[in-house]
């Protein structure tokens, strides 16, 4: 007796070890498809022969629960397929598995997504084999990887920062969305903002996205709302708001603003420099309590990069601002903001020659102001100054933007007005005598079309001629 339950034990044995072997070698079979590696423990895996369930394992069912994902119901996977954006998580995932679900080919895509604090390796795969479609989704918890995972993700961040930095018309929407793109690619957020302090006290939001079909970039609220960025701007404060339905009341009258009717976990960190708040950061994942210590940190130096791209955004305008004015000052009369002689030279050697080429007429009108001696000696010379900069306003009121007036010298000044004829000159030069008479300001000119004269010191000489012809009738 003893000896039969001994070789009955010994077959029982042998057949289901045999049995867990051929299952093991089936199920290496299956995932060889996929390139997997034997030792499956570590994975989580589940596989679909056209559109059958053949196989899943209790660690992908594991990494499943940390979204309230049952993998066996049928009905909850096609509601998820049908409306990704009540999974924002997965939302970028749920999104490709249905727009890849019928395609007869092979495919491979993997994410990176940080789920209930752990950090998830996710790949969907699609194999063809014979009259077979196999599917899988394969998950690895890579959380010890993270290290590694951060440097990537930072450097990541500071080329597409150097990126935009770049062009010469930095676009901060474009910078919010490349950042956002890239958090989303690692799992780590589902809405991403930026908010900037105005100065008249509004909050703006560049950018605010909570995915492709909810973008809420531009909005805009004044000091009287005071909501969370508002909150995080004011008291210069961090805030982590794990669970937006039952934080929703602030301190000292601020509330939580809620766009979406979900729960989400909000992690907000000002932009500070110069010492000065400048605006807000905002990191939001659907869910309650969905940023781990790790990502807490990551996200603090995310907030500090964009706050050194920033500094050097305000640096570089304040550069280009000064650049600006002393290019000005080199090009402009100092005292009526009118084109200086030697600008003046360049400019009308520039048209005098195209007008040549095109044939087009160049208006040149060489004008004094009437009596401007005695201006200055009977009511000054701040009165003189102030005589001087009223025309130049009211020149440049009346002329276009490719007209220029430029200070010859003194109380004489020179209009180029490029592919304008001698007729349309005077009317001009009417509509500028009428609006200073207002200001009781007379002035003496002369008219040409200087595309009859071969040089500068011709056109000079002729005009000053037109102008000082009109000041001997004016005297007579």
């Amino acid at each position: 007796c003893i000896q039969f339950s001994k070789t009955n034990f010994n077959f029982y044995r042998t057949y289901y070890t045999r049995k867990i072997e051929m299952e093991n070698e089936e199920l290496n079979n299956l995932l060889s498809v996929f390139g997997a590696i034997s030792s499956t423990y570590q994975y989580g895996i589940v596989t679909w022969i056209n559109d059958e369930l053949v196989y899943i394992n209790s660690k992908i069912i594991e990494h499943a629960n940390l979204l309230g994902i049952d993998l066996k119901n049928r009905e909850q996977i096609q509601r998820m397929l049908d409306n990704p954006e009540d999974y924002l998580t997965i939302y970028d995932i749920l999104k490709d598995i249905r727009e890849h679900r019928d395609i007869d080919s092979d495919y491979t895509r993997t994410w990176n997504k940080e789920i209930g604090k752990k950090y998830i390796e996710i790949t969907y795969l699609i194999r063809i084999q014979g009259d077979k479609k196999i599917r899988a989704i394969i998950t690895k918890d890579s959380s010890f990887e993270y290290q590694n995972i951060e440097r990537q993700i930072l450097s990541e961040l500071i080329n597409i920062i150097s990126s935009e930095l770049s062009k010469s018309d930095v676009s901060i929407r474009n910078l919010g969305e490349n950042i956002r793109k890239l958090l989303l690619s690692y799992g780590l957020i589902d809405t991403f903002g930026i908010a900037l302090l105005e100065p008249n006290g509004y909050v703006y939001y560049p950018y605010f996205k909570y995915f492709d079909d909810d973008d809420r970039s531009g909005m805009r609220f004044g000091p009287e709302v005071k909501n969370l960025t508002r909150y995080v701007i004011d008291k210069n404060i961090k805030l982590h708001i794990r669970n937006t339905e039952k934080e929703q009341l602030l301190p000292e009258g601020y509330s939580l603003y809620k766009m979406r009717g979900e729960l989400f976990t909000i992690y907000a960190v000002p932009i500070v420099y110069r010492s000065l708040v400048r605006g807000a950061v905002l990191f939001e994942k659907q869910g309650e309590d969905q940023f781990s210590d790790i990502t807490i940190n990551l996200f603090d130096k995310v907030v500090n990069i964009i706050t050194l791209a920033f500094s050097f955004l305000d640096v570089l305008r304040e550069v280009d601002e000064e650049r600006r004015k002393l290019f000005e000052l080199s090009i402009k009369d100092y005292l009526t903001g009118a084109y200086s002689r030697r600008f003046l030279e360049q400019y009308l050697e520039k048209e005098l020659f195209k007008s040549k080429r095109m044939k087009t007429p160049l208006s040149v009108v060489f004008i004094d102001i009437n009596d401007f001696k005695k201006i200055n000696d009977i009511y000054g010379h701040v009165y003189g100054d102030n005589v001087l900069k009223m025309f130049v306003k009211i020149a440049n009121e009346t002329i276009r933007s490719m007209d220029l007036i430029a200070r010859y010298g003194g109380d004489e000044f020179v209009i180029v007005l490029p592919e304008t004829g001698v007729e349309n000159a005077q009317k001009v030069i009417d509509r500028i005598i009428d609006r200073l008479k207002e200001e009781n300001i007379n002035i003496s000119y002369g008219i040409i079309d200087a595309s009859e004269y071969g040089n500068i010191d011709d056109v000079y000489k002729k005009v000053d001629e037109k102008m000082y012809e009109m000041k001997k009738k004016k005297n007579l």
